[in-house]
C-alpha cells in the first residue's frame, strides 16, 4: 500500500511586481520643446547643447503635434546643401514628424522597453490627456531595471 500525502495541493506563489516600476517615476520631467514656427538652426543648437537626440514639437496648449530629431536636421543639412539654402531660415515644421509614437505614464518600464525594441525609437514623450508630461529614454528603462533588479530578480 502507497503512502497518502496529507499536506493539501501546492500553491505557487507569484512574484509580486512592485509598484515603483512605471514610466512616471523614470521619465524625465523638465522637457525641452519647441514649436512648428521655430528656427531649424534654433533647434539645432538646442539639441546640441542640451546633448539630446530629439524634442517634441508642441502647440500653444501645450498639445504633441509633432517630434523633431537628429534625423530630421540632417535632412535639412542635406537639402541646405543641395539647394544652397541657410538653415536659419528654415521652420520646425518643414521637417518634423507629425505622426508621434507616444506612451502613457501608467505603463510598466516593461511596456516600455517592449515598445522601443518594436519601434526601435531613442525617446518617448510621455503623455497624458493629450499633453506632454514627460520624456523617457532607453537609457531611463535601463536605469530603471538596474534599480529594481534586486528587488525582483535573482541576483
Amino acid at each position: 500500500m502507497g503512502i497518502k500525502s496529507f499536506q493539501g495541493p501546492k500553491i505557487l506563489k507569484s512574484k509580486k511586481i512592485c509598484q515603483d516600476i512605471l514610466v512616471k517615476d523614470y521619465m524625465f520631467k523638465n522637457v525641452i520643446t519647441f514649436s512648428k514656427s521655430d528656427c531649424i538652426y534654433d533647434v539645432m543648437r538646442e539639441l546640441f547643447e542640451q546633448k539630446i537626440s530629439g524634442a517634441p514639437v508642441v502647440n500653444k496648449y501645450g498639445e504633441l503635434v509633432g517630434i523633431i530629431s537628429e534625423s530630421d536636421l540632417m535632412k535639412n543639412i542635406v537639402d541646405g546643401q543641395y539647394y544652397n539654402l541657410p538653415i536659419s531660415n528654415t521652420k520646425v515644421s518643414k521637417y518634423m514628424k507629425k505622426s508621434v509614437d507616444y506612451i502613457s505614464p501608467d505603463r510598466t518600464i516593461f511596456e516600455a522597453a517592449s515598445r522601443f525594441l518594436k519601434l526601435r525609437r531613442k525617446i518617448f514623450p510621455v503623455v497624458k490627456s493629450n499633453r506632454i508630461i514627460g520624456i523617457i529614454s532607453r537609457v531611463d528603462i535601463m536605469y530603471a531595471a538596474l534599480k529594481i533588479r534586486s528587488q525582483m530578480w535573482n541576483s
